[in-house]
């Protein structure tokens, strides 16, 4: 029975696709047949359309003709112009009635009549050559017997043009009609595939169907959709398909159960190594991440911590601090994975950041850190708390940035004398005042001219380091107030630094008070008007170039 049945589906769907392919070879030999057709009637239609268009061009020869005429009789004298104008005309039409177009056709009466027109008109000319012409002979001749032979002429053209039209117009007609019957034919023929299309479809489902269901529950669990209802049909099945159903749902809900937990097992181990990271490390996943794997780059590096945290947690219980550091960092984290950097470690109430793809990054991050943590005291008010500033310092060099540690616990960090110099220029914000300060190799990686707020902090020598280094404060991210009386005293703050760094300590103090005088709030210029007091006591040493001495981190 089973061979029956099976024989009897092979034999329908047989039929289906002879049928199919008889129905598609019958459309398209009518399709050649009538391309083939089309292509003869449209290039007859082409023909004829020349011929017309001779046709028009030597009825307007004619009239070229007549008015070559009419015009030297107006002029009442002979002219060569006129009379090269009406034969060139002449030759003209007379190329035309022996052209191609007219082959076969009977032309000689047609051509009798233009030689006798031509006889005529040459006469017409020859009478306006005398000194005195007849005017009224000339006139006679001109509408008795040259005007009718012309009127004659074009009549005689314009009955050809009338039956060319006739013959071009059938022509596309029969066109049209031919493509109104390929219409119809392809309906038809659409309309039987159509039908032969559904018949196959429904063949095919009837022995298709647990095939389908099986297909659908792969790509399900390729896709991590699988369903167990997918199958739950095909499982009732007492057979072979019913079995391998089965067992297809148990190694799918076995495979999903281990991918589940391996997915879990990804997204916290990224919370421990960010995706960003992983990525800079050109790594797809993190258990392709081995020991010793880094980067060797020029990047922006950032320090940052809380100022002022140290008192306020003085303030707060354990869990409050715990609470505290985590809702800071929460709020700020994602600004750096904003501009495209990410966060290397955290260091307590800081973090350390670098930004491979450009130093405007690191920059605009930083201020948008401060204007983050402005927001955040109006929260600390609230709650009764004081206000906390953030310091930020900002470097850039070349750096290593990877995995440290051993094989049962890793780390991601970045090691670089310039990861430390870093460190260190964020530490000097609570020496200068400030709260963002970048050094000059970053200031020269910045896009320019440099639209940040900003203005030079001098010269200094930090801890572990010989040579001085050109410091900058980026004041944009302070509030509006301060950034106003910033942008006031700029110029005479950076004339004074300008001064104290060429050993002319009298008139940098100078300028230092009168920008204390408009801001007294600035701590850098006060740091400054002390350094000028108290080496006006003491000489200068021979090398002075006005940077200041770090002795401490």
């Amino acid at each position: 029975m089973k061979k029956a049945l099976s024989q009897s589906i092979q034999s329908r769907l047989s039929l289906v696709v002879g049928a199919l392919v008889f129905i598609a070879a019958i459309t398209a030999l009518i399709g050649i047949v009538n391309a083939a057709a089309f292509q003869q009637q449209l290039a007859l239609v082409e023909r004829y359309a020349t011929i017309l268009q001779q046709n028009s061009d030597s009825r307007a020869d004619l009239l070229r003709m007549q008015t070559a005429i009419k015009n030297a009789f107006i002029v009442g004298q002979y002219s060569p112009q006129d009379y090269g104008d009406y034969w060139r005309y002449s030759e003209q039409f007379s190329d035309f009635l022996y052209a191609k177009s007219l082959q076969g056709e009977a032309v000689d009466d047609i051509q009798q009549q233009l030689t006798l027109l031509d006889e005529q008109a040459d006469v017409f000319f020859e009478d306006l050559i005398d000194d005195n012409p007849d005017w009224e002979e000339l006139a006679a001749t001109n509408l008795e017997q040259i005007d009718p032979l012309i009127a004659d002429l074009d009549a005689r053209t314009q009955a050809y043009y009338v039956r060319d039209l006739q013959i071009m117009r059938d022509e596309i007609e029969s066109i049209q009609d031919g493509i109104r019957f390929g219409i119809v034919v392809g309906q038809i023929a659409v309309l039987v595939l159509a039908g032969l299309i559904i018949w196959a479809v429904y063949e095919m489902m009837n022995i298709s169907k647990p095939l389908d269901s099986l297909t659908c529950a792969v790509v399900a669990f390729e896709n991590k959709t699988y369903q167990p209802e997918l199958l739950a049909e095909d499982s009732r099945r007492p057979d072979e398909m019913g079995e391998l159903s089965r067992a297809v749902d148990a190694m799918a809900n076995s495979i999903t159960e281990s991918n589940r937990m391996k997915e879990q097992f990804l997204q916290a181990a990224q919370r421990f190594i960010p995706s960003q990271y992983l990525e800079f490390l050109e790594k797809d996943n993190i258990t392709k991440v081995q020991l010793g794997d880094h980067v060797s780059a020029e990047m922006a590096v950032m320090f940052s911590d809380i100022r002022g945290f140290t008192t306020l947690s003085e303030k707060m219980t354990a869990q409050e601090n715990f609470d505290f550091i985590n809702e800071y960092l929460q709020m700020v984290s994602p600004i750096v994975q904003q501009h495209e950097g990410f966060i290397v470690k955290f260091l307590g109430d800081g973090m350390m950041a670098i930004f491979p793809y450009g130093v405007a990054d690191a920059v605009q991050a930083g201020i948008e850190k401060a204007f983050a943590v402005n927001a955040f005291n109006e929260t600390l008010k609230s709650r009764g708390l004081p206000a906390v500033s953030v310091g930020i310092g900002i470097h850039t060099g070349p750096m290593m940035v990877g995995m440290v540690g051993e094989d049962l616990r890793m780390q991601g960090d970045a090691f670089s004398d310039n990861v430390n110099l870093t460190a260190r220029l964020e530490g000097l914000n609570k020496f200068y005042g400030t709260s963002m300060i970048i050094s000059e190799d970053t200031l020269q990686q910045l896009p320019q001219p440099v639209t940040f707020k900003m203005r030079t902090l001098g010269k200094a020598v930090v801890k572990g380091r010989i040579h001085a280094l050109g410091l900058y404060e980026i004041y944009e991210g302070l509030s509006p107030d301060v950034i106003a009386l910033r942008d006031a005293t700029l110029s005479d703050f950076e004339h004074a630094i300008g001064l104290y760094q060429q050993g002319k300590l009298p008139e940098a103090g100078k300028l230092f008070n009168q920008v204390l005088e408009r801001n007294p709030a600035d701590k850098t210029a006060k740091l400054y008007l002390e350094l000028c007091a108290e080496w006006l006591d003491r000489p200068l040493p021979p090398a002075w170039d006005g940077a200041i001495i770090m002795d401490a981190k």
